[in-house]
């Protein structure tokens, strides 16, 4: 069985990209991984959440998956205690992004979440839904007719059938 991981940063040293950080949830640690590993376990048919293959010029190369797993931009780790964005003009002006690895409850759901800083926080859907109407981008749902619709790959537990999982 394949381990899910989560892509949660890039990392750069200078103006050269190093690797990024994905989260594993079976460990519930953060691990570096350069971009070959990455493609690498795409082809195999691993999951990397927040990735897609693509190609460009005959080569294939990493894409964020905006789609799929709604990965519209990610942090990246420039130097000590530095974040920045991949697309400065997302319209972002936080300095944080959120990344949905599960959701558990039936009623009053709580959606786990990780961040570059390494935090894994808990939100209600209420606050999570705020946190995407001021701007913070989050990965792993999505607001549809303001409603938390959540993405393949997230974990849902303790839910009955009113959690609808996207495509």
């Amino acid at each position: 069985m394949c381990m899910k991981m989560y892509l949660v940063d890039g990392m750069y040293l200078g103006n050269r990209l190093i690797g990024y950080e994905v989260y594993s949830p079976k460990g519930h640690d953060f691990i570096g991984l350069t971009e070959k590993q990455i493609i690498s376990k795409l082809k195999k048919d691993e999951k990397v959440y927040g990735f897609i293959l693509g190609e460009e010029d005959g080569k294939e190369v990493l894409k964020l998956d905006a789609e799929g797993f709604n990965m519209s931009n990610l942090q990246l780790k420039t130097g000590v205690n530095s974040l920045s964005w991949m697309n400065e003009d997302s319209g972002s002006d936080m300095n944080m992004e959120l990344i949905v690895v599960a959701v558990s409850g039936d009623k009053k759901r709580i959606y786990e979440t990780v961040n570059a800083r390494h935090a894994r926080v808990e939100y209600s859907e209420d606050k999570l839904r705020m946190m995407m109407e001021l701007g913070v981008p989050v990965a792993g749902v999505r607001l549809e007719k303001n409603k938390l619709v959540i993405c393949e790959g997230v974990e849902v537990s303790g839910a009955g059938e009113e959690v609808k999982e996207g495509a």
